[in-house]
């Protein structure tokens, strides 16, 4: 079987669906699929895709207008035939499109994950120009799809909201496992939290610092690192915050990625997703795989947490946050161990990219082979 995933940029740059992508393409191909990704090439110099596998067919970026309309991508697909199925990645741009259209000209199946962008507070950004898009070749397209790959169960209620009635694959990103990854036994000397990702309003860290700030005295032998970078004018207002309420304990430490983020990660107690709307949260995962329980808000789908006791999953209001916060804060070392535990084994049985890939290759069985229909298929 043979396979190819399209997305508009592979950069490092690019957030989530870059690196969940990549990381399914290659499970897929350690599970014996031929999967290959098209993308196009970063424009700017300072970035870069995220590897040089030869699986990755990067196009020189002659990208024109906002929907990414490249030449050289609809060129490749039109000159690249022979596989047995397409994976569009994200939605409102032309490359999703072109699969789309390819797939349906020669009459193969094609998958589209929206990777979040059908959630209301997406739709609500560019809301006008969306609804062009949507009315000129986007919802054809979804409407058109052999199925859709939904992250999570709250996306497919989203996906139902938008009046889409195509089947619906809930199969979550998948993780790669560092088998060298430990959980850390010793104790730090003051309880570490942290915030990891992009500096975006809905990530909702603003939120995150006002609670901090009204705990006053009591995160005395605490310390919170903001670690991330994106919109530079509301990373400034955080900044500002911070320096105005004497928050001193309060570390902005920017971009950090691969080994330098994993051993920093190792590093904290408790890590923080307050976001206001998040569709799967990488970060989430990849903090349990390390034995750090979570607190993640009610606007992230991390109901998990509360499950299998290995965080929180709260209301996202600043009371709410607050006495979280405080649990974590006088939660003994034993049980926080505990909690760390149970969320790696969480991670290890249903969130590794072995556990994920072998989903996607059922899902791809059932529809190039008809094979029997995978039960987190929803019709």
């Amino acid at each position: 079987m043979k396979i190819l995933h399209t997305i508009s940029g592979l950069n490092i740059s690019s957030g989530g669906p870059t690196s969940c992508t990549y990381n399914l393409i290659k499970g897929l191909r350690d599970e014996g699929i031929e999967a290959d990704i098209l993308t196009l090439m970063p424009r700017d110099d300072s970035d870069k895709i995220i590897a040089d596998d030869s699986f990755i067919k990067a196009l020189p970026n002659d990208a024109r207008t906002p929907l990414v309309y490249s030449s050289n991508f609809r060129r490749y697909l039109s000159s690249h035939i022979g596989y047995d199925l397409y994976h569009a990645n994200g939605l409102w741009t032309c490359p999703t499109h072109f699969t789309a259209e390819i797939a349906k000209k020669q009459n193969k199946p094609c998958v589209i994950a929206p990777h979040g962008m059908l959630y209301p507070q997406a739709l609500q950004v560019s809301a006008w120009k969306k609804k062009i898009v949507s009315t000129v070749f986007q919802r054809k397209d979804l409407e058109t799809a052999s199925c859709l790959q939904a992250t999570c169960m709250a996306e497919l209620e989203h996906i139902r909201a938008f009046g889409l009635n195509n089947p619906v694959a809930v199969i979550p990103n998948g993780l790669v496992i560092d088998d060298s990854l430990e959980i850390r036994k010793t104790s730090n000397s003051v309880r570490r939290f942290a915030f990891v990702g992009r500096l975006n309003r809905i990530k909702n860290v603003d939120l995150l610092l006002s609670a901090w700030s009204k705990l006053g005295d009591k995160t005395r032998n605490c310390e919170l690192l903001i670690i991330g970078d994106g919109d530079t004018a509301y990373k400034k207002e955080l900044e500002e915050f911070a320096t105005a309420n004497k928050l001193n304990n309060v570390r902005f430490l920017g971009f950090i990625m691969g080994k330098d983020l994993q051993k920093l990660v190792h590093s904290i107690d408790f890590q923080i997703l307050p976001s206001k709307s998040e569709n799967f949260g990488m970060v989430v995962p990849e903090a349990l795989i390390q034995g750090i329980p979570v607190i993640a808000s009610k606007g992230t789908p991390w109901s998990d947490l509360e499950t299998f006791d290995c965080g929180w999953w709260v209301d996202n209001d600043i009371d709410t946050l607050i006495s979280t916060l405080l649990i974590a804060i006088n939660l003994s070392e034993q049980d926080r161990l505990g909690m760390g535990e149970r969320g790696r084994t969480l991670v290890l049985r249903h969130y590794s990219i072995k556990s994920v890939s072998l989903r996607m290759k059922q899902l791809y069985e059932w529809l190039v082979y008809k094979n029997i229909k995978p039960e987190y298929v929803y019709e």
